[in-house]
């Protein structure tokens, strides 16, 4: 219930900054929607091989080029069945996917502001709910069967670039890319044993749109 109350007012928030705007400054605001893609480092000790979903965020240019941003998103992290990540020799068979919902705050430079073209630099911190569908098979003496693997709330910092384009009045098309590292892993553990925390560090890539208001 504490996970829904927060992405609730979360998304309250970036509903009323988008329709009226104003929130940490006199300008009216911009809206984002876009898809992403994350693709996590291939090392064996990483559970994941790849993430998809969808981010929305509310912004602002407090002090040109300087802008602040809220956000919200949510994404589907899949199990490499491949993987090794917790270097337990008779934990296997990794399997399932976990749902991260971060919400986060940015801090926005526009690098080069053009007629009808941006480039931005951006940089924020988020702080993922995490609901994790991950199991194992667990090989050792007293269990031999399947168990549910445990994954924390997590701490997330990202980096990128964005280019943006004018298609219409107060509409730009937008791609980024960037890179996220974990600032405080979440706890994880399988039947109530402590193990390797799962990585949510990643590479990513965002298309689409802004609004202008």
């Amino acid at each position: 219930m504490k996970k829904l109350a927060v992405l609730f007012a979360c998304a309250a928030l970036l509903g009323a900054g988008a329709a009226f705007g104003g929130m940490f400054s006199e300008d009216p605001g911009e809206l984002t929607v876009s898809g992403q893609a994350f693709l996590p480092d291939h090392a064996d000790c990483d559970l994941f091989s790849t993430g998809y979903g969808a981010l929305v965020s509310y912004r602002e240019w407090f002090s040109f080029p300087w802008g602040v941003g809220l956000s919200l998103g949510i994404s589907q992290w899949q199990v490499d069945d491949e993987a090794e990540a917790f270097k337990v020799p008779y934990l296997s068979d990794y399997d399932g996917d976990a749902l991260v919902v971060p919400v986060g705050l940015s801090l926005y430079f526009n690098l080069i502001d053009w007629d009808n073209w941006n480039l931005i630099l951006e940089t924020g911190l988020q702080y993922a709910f995490v609901e994790s569908s991950v199991d194992l098979y667990n090989d050792g003496s007293d269990a031999k069967e399947r168990q549910d693997v445990d994954i924390g709330n997590a701490v997330l910092w990202n980096a990128g670039i964005e280019y943006e384009y004018m298609v219409a009045e107060n509409l730009y098309l937008l791609g980024s890319v960037g890179y996220q590292l974990d600032v405080a892993k979440g706890d994880t553990e399988y039947d109530g044993h402590g193990v390797r925390d799962a990585s949510f560090a990643a590479g990513y890539a965002r298309l689409g749109a802004k609004f202008l208001f």
